[in-house]
């Protein structure tokens, strides 16, 4: 199974709870974060092709996204920042479940 995961976040800190997660678990994951219009750490066109699925770590709609274009017709996951900070590793089960 491609365990291989490219999340855009919100905030630092649904990037590192899921990071963290991620290790335990055995995933992996690279992020970016866009906050105020702004890509911090973008992702590149080889980790989001690689990847398995895009997860949108965001409280707004994935149409705001900056350069959404990158992820067209790319299976996504949609998941409130607060889920990914309190539980992320239920989130990347979840995640796994739907996978398989």
């Amino acid at each position: 199974m491609n365990k291989n995961i490219v999340a855009i976040c919100e905030n630092e800190a649904s990037a590192k709870s899921l990071q963290q997660a991620a290790l335990e678990l055995g995933f992996n994951v690279k992020y970016e974060v866009q906050a105020k219009s702004a890509i911090k750490n973008e992702l590149s066109e080889k980790d989001i092709n690689e990847a398995a699925i895009v997860l949108f770590v965001i409280s707004y709609d994935v149409e705001d996204i900056e350069k959404i274009e990158r992820f067209i017709d790319r299976e996504y996951y949609e998941v409130e920042p607060q889920y990914v900070i309190n539980d992320a590793k239920a989130v990347l089960k979840e995640i796994s479940s739907e996978l398989n």
